[in-house]
């Protein structure tokens, strides 16, 4: 069985639920990014990164797994 992103972070973050990853404080986001660095670009898809992305930043998705990737990262080090 094959596991998301969004679910992998969810574990990492010791959430009980993947919308506990939006409950998050500015601190716990800044170490959520940490976690996202950790996880290279080609180790999912262009969909898996930018489902991650949508959900978690709110944004448009991108072209590339890279810049979905490094996004996602930058949007989680700027508070809320």
């Amino acid at each position: 069985m094959d596991v998301s992103l969004l679910e992998v972070m969810q574990a990492r973050m010791n959430c009980e639920y993947l919308s506990d990853l939006h409950r998050l404080s500015d601190m716990e986001r800044r170490r959520m990014a940490r976690e996202w660095e950790k996880v290279c670009p080609e180790d999912a898809t262009l969909r898996e990164w930018n489902d991650a992305l949508v959900y978690l930043s709110d944004g448009p998705p991108e072209q590339t797994a890279e810049a979905a990737r490094e996004r996602l990262i930058q949007s989680l080090f700027q508070p809320r």
